[in-house]
């Protein structure tokens, strides 16, 4: 009796495990079956390199088929409409959100909405201010570059070009932007190690092209000499050689950028622009997407996605052409 009351124990014991076994593979095959809902709100749609970015986000969610959705919305420039647009995606249940910041300095706000309902958010290509300061919380994570490496690069090439000597002046990017005052960061840095190389001035062309023309011709105008441009971006650089095109100057004065877009990369090719520092917008806005879709299914990802930056020259920008 005591045999058979043993078996039926084991027998009912072994059913529970293997029902158990059947519901938690059966949640987790439901969960994988989901179509995850990413909401994604960028800074500027107009800006030619976070319109790489977005582009590359597009092709990465089709290689998910229907296996994600996205909503794709441009905060243009403007930090209230993008708070609006975050609040808008918890509202529709998106599963994650991805964060292109309007201004890095103002992130924590959307991080504290988005940590109390529960929602991953990936922030994307610009880090923000308040991870610079303070421990970056559980379920925030990020995509994209060290900035000031790109700076340090960019004038670590442009010493060489001067042989180490000569006066500089650096178009910046938006100064509530921390990749323009980290890219700035790290020109200055290496430019201090250099005894015969001078910062002469630096000013803000918010990383647009005619206000970057508006600004070198109010330099040249002025009378203030400088021997290279060193720009935040390559919109800006190119709004440079307008200028020094204009003014004949473009053989005397070396101009470089970071970014290489396919405008930068045309403007190498023709000899005008001296340098650059490849972005790799493909890896950071593929990257941003396969990080919602991963947190959102419980895949282990790491908080922060490192991309290396990369010296683009005369010499090697064929193989950065696409």
């Amino acid at each position: 009796m005591k045999r058979k009351l043993r078996s039926s124990i084991f027998i009912y014991a072994l059913i529970q495990i293997i029902f158990i076994s059947i519901l938690i593979n059966g949640c987790s095959k439901k969960r994988e079956d989901k179509t995850v809902k990413v909401g994604v709100t960028i800074s500027n749609a107009e800006d030619k390199f976070i319109s790489y970015i977005f582009s590359e986000m597009e092709e990465q969610q089709k290689s998910y088929g229907n296996k994600i959705e996205v909503l794709y919305l441009d905060a243009k420039e403007d930090e209230e409409k993008q708070k609006e647009q975050v609040r808008y995606f918890i509202e529709q249940g998106m599963d994650a959100v991805i964060v292109l910041p309007v201004d890095t300095g103002y992130t924590n706000e959307i991080t504290k909405i988005l940590t109390k309902a529960g929602i991953p958010c990936i922030y994307i290509n610009r880090y923000p201010d308040e991870f610079m300061k303070n421990d970056q919380p559980e379920g925030i994570y990020y995509v994209g570059s060290d900035e000031k490496t790109s700076g340090v690069i960019q004038m670590e090439y442009l010493a060489k070009l001067l042989n180490g000597k000569g006066d500089v002046v650096i178009l910046m990017g938006e100064l509530g932007d921390n990749a323009a005052m980290l890219r700035t960061e790290g020109v200055e840095k290496v430019a201090s190690k250099y005894p015969n190389i001078n910062i002469v001035g630096k000013q803000s062309a918010k990383w647009i092209t005619p206000l970057a023309s508006s600004v070198v011709e109010e330099w040249i105008v002025s009378g203030r000499k400088f021997d290279a441009v060193a720009s935040n971006n390559d919109e800006m650089a190119i709004g440079a050689i307008r200028v020094l095109e204009k003014y004949g100057k473009l053989d005397d004065v070396i101009v470089v950028g970071i970014d290489a877009t396919r405008d930068a990369i045309e403007e190498m090719k023709a000899g005008h622009l001296k340098a650059t520092v490849f972005q790799n917008s493909k890896a950071q806005g593929r990257g941003a997407l396969d990080v919602a879709f991963k947190v959102v299914n419980n895949q282990a990802v790491p908080q922060n996605t490192w991309i290396p930056f990369e010296l683009v020259t005369p010499e090697n920008y064929n193989n950065f052409i696409q």
